[in-house]
Parts: C-alpha cells; structure tokens; sequence
C-alpha cells in the first residue's frame, strides 16, 4: 500500500500570499494617507503665503494667525505620519515641503531663526 506524504506547504503557502496581499493594501493606504496629508500641507502653505502677499504691510492679523495654526496642524500630522511610517526625518520634510519658520516655531520646532 502506497502513502502519500502530507502535503502542509499549500495551506501555509495561501496564508503567505494573503498576508503578503494585506501588506500590499496596507502600504498602498499608508501611501494614499501620506500623499493627502501632503497635499492638505500644501495648500495649507499656498493659503498662508497668498494671504501675506496680499497683505506685505501688514502681515499679523487674525486672519493670518489662522492660516498659520492651520499650515501647523497639518505639517504636524505629516510629520507624525511619516515618523510612525518609519519613512524621513523632520528636515527632509521641511526642504521637501519648503515650511516657513513661523511654522515650524507653531509646531514647536525651535530652530535659529533664518532672518538673523
């Protein structure tokens, strides 16, 4: 009489490809989440400076102090983002993204100032 051996590496092998599946999703959200929160920064940075151009002789306003916390939230929630990714430092997001110093002191980022 003939015995087949038991065959474990097919079962094993779909619960691979399904996990390896999963963390394809998974990346792909992470990846979506990062590039909305990107863009969210963005245009955060383009209402802040479209607000101080039309306003170059008098920049402190209420107005102005919104925009700024707004562009801080979201820089923010990016840098977290890409902390907990595990993906970039601070200062690559801060050359990538161009965030002014008023900014980055919002978030709690002390750095020397550049006008000095």
């Amino acid at each position: 009489m003939a015995v087949k051996a038991p065959r474990l590496s097919a079962p094993v092998d779909r619960r691979q490809n399904a996990m390896s599946s999963l963390d394809g999703e998974i990346l792909a959200e992470v990846a979506a989440s990062l590039g909305r929160s990107g863009r969210a920064l963005e245009s955060a940075l383009v209402d802040l400076e479209a607000h101080d151009e039309a306003h170059r002789d008098f920049r402190e306003n209420g107005d102005r102090q919104r925009l700024l916390q707004v562009a801080a939230d979201r820089a923010w929630a990016l840098f977290v983002q890409f902390e907990l990714a595990g993906l970039s430092t601070q200062t690559q997001l801060e050359k990538r993204y161009r965030i002014p110093h008023d900014v980055l002191m919002r978030v709690g980022i002390r750095k020397a100032d550049p006008k000095r």
